[in-house]
């Protein structure tokens, strides 16, 4: 590598001659900051394919479930319903019997007739089949999805509440509980009925206060007196 002459004219001069070549790196555009960054509302993390597919599936497998349960309505218009379509059936099903098995006594207008017939009684079971019956029972299986969702959110509330109830049970405990067993038992003392015999003053507490030792001597000194007395009594006895 050759080593440029400090003596030449551009590192000599005040005035410098020339400018530097800018880099290919300035030409790139200039990209804003945490422009790459996807923020997804709420914090949570983006769902994958197969976790959406698994939701999915397991929507329309609960959606089956409810269909099969609520498939067959409990109204009277639907029981009518379902007797005119059977009876539509039965008689389409006649009547193709009879077209083709009565060809050697029936005459050409008669069997077409009867053909006819069939198409008719056929085409009036699908009919009924498709719109009446199934608007019946698209209206039975909204009103039963009504009343599930009602037990649940009953269900829910009733859930809630017990959870309420064991939290303040829990937080009942301890000073809280001591002192609602004292508000308890005040009204019941109060109830009791006030006994004839009075209560026992408390003693007079003397100058420096009532102590064990000081206690305990007059409690001798009440003793002894209480002995002498009664040996005095028993010398005046014997004496009489």
């Amino acid at each position: 590598m050759s080593q440029r002459n400090p003596m030449n004219e551009r590192y000599t001069s005040d005035d410098r001659r020339g400018t530097t070549r800018k880099s290919a790196a300035s030409a790139k555009p200039k990209s804003k900051a945490a422009s790459s960054v996807t923020v997804v509302p709420g914090g949570k993390k983006p769902k994958t394919k197969e976790q959406i597919k698994a939701e999915r599936r397991e929507e329309d497998r609960k959606r089956r479930e409810f269909n099969n349960r609520y498939y067959k309505p409990d109204t009277l218009r639907y029981k009518r319903l379902r007797i005119a379509w059977l009876v539509c059936l039965v008689l389409a099903i006649g009547c193709c019997a009879l077209a083709f098995m009565g060809q050697d006594f029936l005459s050409g207008p008669a069997g077409v007739v009867v053909l006819v017939l069939t198409y008719v009684f056929l085409i009036a079971a699908f009919v009924i089949d498709l719109w009446p019956v199934r608007k019946e029972r698209n209206a039975y299986q909204e009103r039963m999805r009504q009343v599930e969702l009602k037990r649940e959110k009953a269900e829910r509330a009733a859930a809630q509440q017990s959870q309420q109830k064991k939290g303040t049970a829990k937080k009942g405990s301890g000073k809280n509980q001591n002192r609602h067993a004292a508000q308890k038992a005040a009204p019941a003392a109060e109830e009791a009925p006030a006994s004839d015999e009075t209560p026992a003053k408390p003693a007079r507490r003397g100058l420096f206060g009532s102590g064990f030792r000081l206690s305990n001597r007059e409690k001798m000194q009440a003793e002894k007196k209480a002995a002498k007395e009664a040996k005095a009594a028993a010398k005046k006895e014997s004496a009489e």
